[in-house]
C-alpha cells in the first residue's frame, strides 16, 4: 500500500471536460487493471507509484465517480505533473489515505442520510452527501437544498481524531441546517 496514492478532487460544478482531457492525455496510457492488486501492489516497469483518482462534484447533475477504480502506474514526475495541471482547474485537490474510504449514516427526523467518507493524509476527515441514499426521502432534501448552501459548506471537514460521537453530532447539525436552508 505504500506505493499507492489516492487523489480526491471536489467542488461544485467542476470543469469535467478539462479534467477528462487531463486524465486522457496524462494518465490513460499508464492505466493498469482495475485494482487488480489493490493490497499487494505490483508496479508496471518504470512506475514508482499507483495513482487512484476520485472526483466528487456536489452538483448532483454532474457525473463524478468516473475514475475511482482505475490504477494509473506513474513515475513521481508524471504524478506531480498531473497534479500541477489539475491545480489550475476549479476544485480542491486533497491527497487521501487509500485504505480509509467508506460511508457514514445519520438519521434525522426518521430519514437516513448517507455520506461518502475520506481521510486526508493531513489528518482531516471529509464527508460528502451521497448522490443516492438508501432512503429516497433524503435524496429529495439533499438534491433540492444542497445548491442553496454556500459551496464551502456543501461538505463536512473535521479532524480525524475527534470522537465518532462528536463527528455524528456535527453531521446531524449539518443535516438540520441543510433541511432548514432557504
Amino acid at each position: 500500500m505504500h506505493k499507492r496514492r489516492f487523489l480526491l478532487t471536489f467542488g461544485r460544478n467542476l470543469d469535467h471536460s478539462n479534467i477528462d482531457y487531463l486524465v486522457k492525455s496524462r494518465l490513460s496510457r499508464y492505466k493498469g487493471g482495475i485494482q487488480k492488486d489493490y493490497f499487494n501492489t505490483v508496479l508496471k516497469k518504470g512506475a514508482e507509484v499507483i495513482l487512484n483518482y476520485q472526483i466528487i462534484d456536489t452538483n448532483f447533475d454532474r457525473i463524478s465517480s468516473r475514475y475511482y477504480l482505475d490504477d494509473f502506474h506513474l513515475t513521481e514526475a508524471q504524478k506531480n505533473g498531473f497534479l500541477l495541471s489539475l491545480s489550475k482547474l476549479k476544485g480542491t485537490h486533497v491527497w487521501c489515505d487509500p485504505r480509509i474510504q467508506g460511508h457514514a449514516f445519520c438519521v434525522v427526523g426518521d430519514i437516513e442520510f448517507s455520506f461518502y467518507v475520506y481521510r486526508s493524509l493531513e489528518g482531516q476527515e471529509y464527508r460528502f452527501p451521497q448522490y443516492y441514499n438508501h432512503d429516497g426521502n433524503a435524496d429529495i432534501i439533499v438534491h433540492s437544498q444542497l445548491p442553496k448552501m454556500p459551496e464551502e459548506e456543501q461538505y463536512l471537514c473535521f479532524p480525524t481524531d475527534w470522537s465518532l460521537e462528536v463527528k455524528d453530532e456535527i453531521t446531524i447539525k449539518w443535516i438540520q441546517k441543510l433541511i432548514n436552508c432557504s
